[in-house]
């Protein structure tokens, strides 16, 4: 088990701006989503994803590593 100064070397907030860019992105996938009328198990077989993984990061539970960010921005340049 970690000792207790482990939990403290970390910056609080540090991840914030990642989150909400994430966030950001993600409203706008979703509004690109609605828009042509495709479910979430459609949005994530264009993705290459899981229909789980969408689901979380369309919630906010969890963001998209670098690879996960290129797909949503590809996705949205062929969508626009």
């Amino acid at each position: 088990m970690a000792k207790g100064h482990s939990y403290l070397w970390r910056q609080p907030g540090r991840r914030d701006e990642e989150r909400k860019r994430f966030s950001d992105l993600m409203r706008k996938v979703e509004a690109v989503r609605i828009r042509y009328g495709m479910t979430k198990t459609e949005l994530a077989a264009e993705l290459g994803a899981n229909v789980h993984g969408v689901r979380a990061w369309m919630t906010g539970r969890t963001i998209g590593r670098k690879e996960t960010v290129a797909k949503l921005k590809d996705f949205l340049k062929r969508s626009v």
